[in-house]
């Protein structure tokens, strides 16, 4: 039976995800498997010139029904390792059976050949109520917490050290890639919340967010000579942290590059329901949570990092408990914690994008074929004329010069780009580290144009 020649790797957010997924196409290169790094915007116009064996989606929901089953139409295997697969709910469609059956009732569970899973918990949810055979699902860990391990930890540095690290999770109320907070909800509705649920959680997330940016001014202030760092969610927008502390002498709020790098050299992360609890524990750093700012909704719908986190009970609490971890003096039990995420993030030893390339380049390969219509089409069943527009400009042109244009009309948008040059570095430090061979990066190539697209191929050096 052939093998799978070719797989392309969606990324979502390149500041958070693209070191991941580019281990993982270093993994496959070194397999003899062709790598395509592909920008999420970009997939539907991509990912048809390619015709790829396999696509590695970042989610399956009901917004992305249409690029999947688009995929399938062409002979494309579809395989899935979500963006956020760990820091689960304990009730609603975030809890993993509930989450499991809502994808087997929607259909969408026979759109996917293979699931990837961080951790085994999730992987059970799955084959209990997904619809799903055991052999479709794979316990391969995260890909991006590979670099909290060696060898992939050299790549942690980042220009300070010795500060206090505030992570900030309020991407649904302070969106950063759409327009409003009204966006922002129907996203969730898409995803199948409840309008009553999602009003309840905006409402609350709207009454603790300044609060919370209360008491990390107060938490600074109590410690004047303590630089602190504030460092938004990807998804959120930086200039109300910068408005709101500007002047704050200790206070700088940084969005920039990979918050793996800044916990390396952080005394500690102090938040609030994040999922950063996970990366600072995966590096021996103690989080803490703001507890007392805590609803029972907002903890159901993120149980994970509190039960990871000291939870100081007040203010003077929180400013007692940073001062003790900055000092060294304050407890903390590494072994309990890893205990609570072992079940959600198996085993992060630094070989999840290694066991994920073995998985995808030893599976039964599709019979893809490349389609100018469904290119056009952006994946979409019926596209608006705009979007049919920019489906045949991409076409014609190559997505990556209207990708360009694009990102000077809708900066968030740019945000999500992929340059060469970002790869090849990522590709030059996996081969240093590993001993391994080199490899070169550069724009794949619309097959019928010669064009450059938005997707970046991997290449023996």
């Amino acid at each position: 039976m052939p093998q799978p020649n070719s797989v392309a790797l969606v990324v979502d957010n390149p500041k958070r995800d693209l070191r991941g997924v580019v281990l993982t196409a270093y993994q496959l290169a070194r397999k003899g498997c062709r790598a395509h790094v592909v920008p999420m915007y970009a997939q539907g116009y991509d990912i048809p010139l390619l015709a790829p064996d396999f696509v590695l989606l970042n989610y399956i929901r009901q917004s992305n029904e249409e690029l999947a089953r688009s995929y399938r139409e062409l002979g494309i295997r579809v395989a899935v390792m979500d963006t956020e697969g760990g820091i689960l709910s304990r009730k609603g469609l975030r809890e993993p059976n509930t989450w499991a059956a809502s994808l087997r009732d929607s259909g969408l569970s026979a759109l996917v050949d293979h699931y990837f899973f961080w951790g085994d918990a999730v992987r059970k949810a799955f084959l209990q109520n997904g619809g799903f055979r055991p052999e479709q699902l794979h316990l391969t860990g995260c890909p991006r917490y590979d670099l909290c391990a060696p060898p992939w930890n050299v790549a942690l540095a980042y220009q300070r050290s010795g500060f206090v690290l505030v992570n900030t999770n309020f991407s649904a109320i302070n969106p950063a890639f759409t327009r409003s907070s009204e966006a922002e909800k129907q996203i969730f509705r898409s995803l199948g919340w409840s309008d009553a649920y999602i009003t309840q959680w905006f409402r609350e997330l709207e009454d603790v967010f300044p609060r919370y940016l209360d008491e990390i001014e107060a938490m600074a202030g109590a410690m004047p000579q303590q630089p602190v760092i504030v460092r938004p969610h990807p998804f959120e927008n930086l200039e109300r942290y910068q408005r709101r502390f500007a002047g704050i002498a200790n206070i700088e709020v940084d969005g920039s590059g990979d918050v793996l790098n800044m916990i390396h050299e952080a005394k500690c992360v102090v938040h609030l329901n994040c999922g950063t609890s996970v990366d600072a524990l995966l590096q021996r750093k103690v989080p803490v949570s703001l507890e007392y700012l805590n609803t029972d909704l907002l903890l159901d719908h993120t149980p994970l990092p509190s039960r990871l986190s000291l939870r100081p009970r007040s203010r003077q609490e929180l400013v007692e408990t940073v001062q003790g971890l900055v000092e060294s003096r304050t407890a903390f039990d590494h072994d309990e914690a890893f205990a609570e995420i072992e079940p959600w993030f198996h085993r992060a030893d630094g070989a999840a994008a290694e066991c994920v390339a073995s998985t995808l380049a030893g599976l039964p390969a599709g019979t893809p074929r490349a389609s100018f219509s469904h290119a056009i089409r952006g994946g979409r069943a019926a596209p608006s004329a705009g979007q049919a527009l920019q489906g045949m400009a991409s076409a014609a042109f190559g997505s990556r010069l209207v990708g360009t244009l694009r990102g000077r009309f809708a900066a968030s948008r740019k945000g999500k780009d992929i340059q060469s040059e970002d790869v090849q570095s990522l590709l030059d430090l996996y081969a240093r580290v590993s001993g391994g061979p080199r490899y070169r990066a550069r724009p794949a190539r619309n097959r019928l144009t010669g064009m450059a697209l938005s997707t970046i191929e991997i290449l023996p050096a």
